[in-house]
């Protein structure tokens, strides 16, 4: 990402544009992504979005390394992100930001194209009043590349032309011209550039299906591919049948291995032996006998094997508080209907293990 040189009032100007039309945003945790939209700006205070019971969602955020992403105009930017606390807009629950001091772009000269876009038909109208029938290969917020139904076009580079795409966001009707020209495609330039109530649109769901992109392949991977996710070894160190059957089955449809341990130190000495890449740890109550016992099998985890504790039966926020005091990555209250949280909350930190983009978490949180 490349540092944006820009003054304290212009980047204020930005969150105001951004809450002003309700824009995407993306929070980066090193684990997990969330999905969000900015609501209000308050002085230096950015009120997102956050809906009904976010209490674990919040814990989860509430790391030391969190940024934001979210797209402007013609690119998509990133900073990094302070969490103030709960607030309140128009009688709404919001998560505050605090202002970011600077703000980050992609460093690639030319925008971000999306070529995953389905079968989509383009209807072109050329200077000699032709109209053709092409099919979308990509588009950015910029231009586009198509690729002609019934071979060669009758174009040249430099033709202006008429066009118009209907995506399933918007319909994009707009004069273009022809930079690239092949035997099978061709590239063009929006001009003039997209006004706002076409561009927004776009560039929103540009950005979202940049991100699905990120969540389902691993840096470095192709499709067809495995990744090293795969052979994730996950340690689940609990007594609760159900919750262990439970995980096996997630762990195991996310194609990681699965290994359990009961809470003991023996037990857990001898799995700690295959080296998993990860250990969940499960506090079945906040009793002192519970909260002691898996104190003292925390600090049998080596400091370079990341730890996620899962609770039941007790507060989220003194569950984060434990958490921080035996060195877990991450903290969470296990509940049956949130189970796709865990989920992805332990694929993402196996992938931190690896490398990789983090997944995003449901869209619901």
């Amino acid at each position: 990402m490349l540092k944006v040189n820009l003054s304290k009032e212009e980047i204020r100007q930005i969150f105001e544009v951004a809450c002003a039309k309700r824009a995407t945003l993306i929070f980066v945790t090193p684990y997990l992504r969330f999905e969000s939209h900015f609501v209000h700006l308050n002085a230096n205070e950015i009120h997102v979005r956050v809906s009904t019971g976010k209490g674990d969602a919040f814990n989860t955020l509430r790391s030391m390394d969190i940024k934001i992403r979210f797209p402007y105009k013609y690119n998509f930017l990133e900073a990094p992100a302070n969490i103030l606390g709960f607030g309140l807009h128009d009688g709404v629950k919001t998560l505050m930001l605090d202002m970011p001091k600077d703000l980050y772009e992609n460093d690639d000269r030319k925008a971000f194209r999306l070529d995953r876009v389905g079968n989509i038909i383009v209807t072109l109208t050329t200077q000699l009043n032709e109209i053709i029938t092409t099919s979308l290969m990509d588009i950015s917020t910029t231009g586009a590349k198509l690729s002609s139904k019934g071979g060669q076009v009758n174009i040249k580079i430099g033709d202006k032309i008429l066009m118009s795409i209907p995506l399933k966001v918007v319909t994009i009707h707009t004069g273009a011209m022809v930079r690239h020209l092949s035997a099978k495609a061709f590239g063009v330039e929006f001009m003039p550039k997209l006004p706002s109530p076409m561009l927004d649109p776009l560039s929103d769901w540009i950005f979202k299906k940049q991100e699905e992109a990120k969540g389902k392949l691993g840096e470095g991977e192709t499709e067809g591919t495995p990744g090293e996710v795969e052979e994730g070894k996950v340690l689940v160190v609990t007594s609760d049948e159900d919750l262990e059957k439970t995980l096996r089955k997630l762990l195991v449809d996310e194609r990681l291995v699965f290994f359990h341990s009961e809470p003991n130190q023996a037990s857990l000495d001898i799995m700690l032996a295959k080296m998993p890449h990860m250990v969940i740890l499960h506090l079945p109550s906040d009793s002192a006998p519970a909260k002691q016992r898996m104190k003292t099998l925390a600090a049998m985890v080596p400091v370079d094997v990341p730890m996620l504790l899962l609770g039941t039966d007790i507060d989220s926020g003194e569950l984060f508080e434990l958490g921080k005091e035996w060195r877990a990555a991450s903290s969470i209250a296990w509940a049956k209907e949130r189970w796709i949280l865990a989920q992805r909350l332990v694929v993402g930190m196996v992938r931190k293990h690896f490398g990789g983009e983090t997944p995003m978490a449901p869209k619901e949180l």
